[in-house]
């Protein structure tokens, strides 16, 4: 199942905090929306941005691909429910 949540920097495992960019007011201190699909990360966005670079054009551009991914990832679920619905 797709899920999105708002989490926190400790919130994320070991690797997941390397990978994260330091920018604005650091990594540390910025909030996530990190999107699982069966418990698998799919991605992880933050805030964590130059207060002159906060639009969707630069730094927020992330959030469109998210849906994007989303919606297909939903798409593909569907379709494989359906299909176990159907061999029921």
């Amino acid at each position: 199942m797709l899920k999105a949540k708002i989490i926190y920097f400790e919130d994320l495992s070991k690797a997941e905090q390397e990978s994260q960019p330091d920018n604005g007011s650091g990594k540390y201190d910025a909030s996530y929306i990190k999107i699982t699909n069966a418990d698998k990360t799919v991605m992880i966005l933050s805030d964590a941005v130059e207060p002159e670079d906060a639009t969707f054009i630069r730094d927020f551009n992330c959030v469109v691909n998210a849906i994007n991914v989303a919606y297909k990832i939903g798409i593909r679920n569907g379709q494989k429910r359906g299909r176990n619905d159907k061999n029921e």
